[in-house]
């Protein structure tokens, strides 16, 4: 069924671009959710129209009174200028006959492949040291983190089935009588990784700051007047339980990303945040794609979790590589994101600075200050996408900076 409700009923929830987000997760049987000049249009395949409407007027009410923070753009390349907008992410100039043919599944392999080889030898000149991690994150990690507290909505449990013979036996006989196993299932203490940089803080927990080999003797790295910055990179495959609906080609249950974490002085980590900016949008043109780059936040659902989302965004602690074709073209998702993260994460991990870094002011006191940190990441598959959207599936059509590193 569809349910309509009028913009004005809806206005004292501020930003409808967040309440449109937050919708989502009123219920699991909402299956999209639209607007246009009179309305929001709610797609729902339940049978309880009304607790939905009063689900909604109660996340209104929550959200009344908040502050409305305009997204800020520092960068537009787009040939249709910002009268193109923000719009639904869509499936972009390709159909979906021409992104399931067998050209283009080998074209997205060899478009990752080429990407992350690309990634990989920018962040070496950087001076980031290369990582590799497993998918799997234990569940002291993620509370660390403030994963789980956050995007509880976003996580994969893995479970186990228990090493002893009852249970195997009881295994086989449930798959003898078609029986579902789940209930068989343990937890295990593991999740799959929602993204990698949490590795990078597990690694360095309780240590002080430390240039790796390599770490910030790159023409990237910042000068640095305090702490010295430390810069990691890793690549691997991320793992985010998405609300159905909102599954399409831009939004993955499982997708690659590319990190690159630094640590150090917080003027060094924005500086650094600044200089992988300015350096991904020169290659963003240079692989002829188009976009820009706002502020951005993460997406906290619940609503008492609105002001740090609105902190987000008056604090410019993340910015979005957004591709978006000018013209009529309805396709706009983020492909990278630049965070600083304060010392929000290095405390949380107990990552310090040497005393002596921090001068005479002993601005960290006996032990040491936790330290700042920042992280780009690149979402591999969207960058792909992109690049497929824009210059197809022959690998004779694509840049020549992608054709090198193939």
């Amino acid at each position: 069924m569809l349910i309509r409700v009028p913009l004005d009923k809806v206005g004292q929830a501020g930003d409808l671009i967040q309440l449109m987000e937050k919708i989502y997760y009123l219920s699991d049987r909402i299956t999209n959710v639209s607007r246009d000049e009179a309305a929001l249009t709610i797609e729902y395949d339940g049978a309880d129209e009304e607790e939905v409407a009063g689900r909604l007027e109660a996340l209104c009410a929550s959200l009344s009174g908040r502050r409305k923070l305009p997204y800020r753009k520092l960068k537009d390349n787009r040939r249709g200028g910002q009268a193109a907008g923000r719009a639904k992410a869509g499936t972009g100039a390709s159909s979906s006959r021409e992104r399931d043919s067998e050209s283009a599944k080998e074209a997205h392999v060899l478009l990752e492949q080429a990407l992350v080889k690309l990634l990989r030898s920018r962040a070496h000149a950087y001076g980031a040291a290369l990582r590799r991690y497993p998918a799997m994150m234990p569940e002291s990690v993620l509370q660390k983190s403030g994963y789980i507290r956050n995007f509880p909505q976003n996580v994969y449990a893995v479970g186990e089935f228990r090493h002893q013979f009852d249970t195997m036996q009881e295994i086989r006989s449930r798959l003898e009588d078609n029986a579902p196993l789940h209930k068989l299932l343990q937890p295990s203490g593991m999740y799959l990784q929602p993204c990698i940089c949490y590795h990078v803080y597990e690694e360095q927990s309780g240590k002080r700051s430390g240039s790796p080999a390599g770490s910030g003797s790159g023409g990237g790295a910042a000068v640095s007047s305090g702490p010295n910055l430390a810069l990691y990179s890793a690549y691997g495959p991320c793992f985010r339980h998405e609300h159905a609906s909102r599954i399409d080609d831009s939004r993955l249950r499982e997708f690659g990303m590319f990190e690159i974490v630094y640590i150090g002085g917080a003027q060094e980590v924005r500086d650094m945040r600044l200089k992988l900016l300015e350096d991904t949008w020169l290659l963003f043109g240079q692989l002829g794609l188009e976009g820009y780059v706002e502020t951005a936040s993460d997406p906290f659902f619940l609503p008492e979790d609105t002001d740090r989302r609105l902190f987000q965004l008056a604090a410019e602690s993340k910015f979005e590589l957004r591709f978006a074709p000018g013209g009529e073209s309805v396709s706009d998702y983020a492909v990278t994101s630049f965070n600083v993260c304060g010392d929000v994460l290095c405390k949380a991990f107990g990552i310090t600075g040497e005393p002596a870094e921090y001068g005479e002011a002993g601005e960290a006191g006996k032990d040491g200050a936790p330290l700042h940190s920042g992280c780009t990441a690149f979402g591999v598959d969207r960058w792909v996408q992109a690049l497929a959207e824009t210059h197809g599936y022959e690998a004779g059509s694509w840049p020549q900076l992608i054709r090198e590193h193939l």
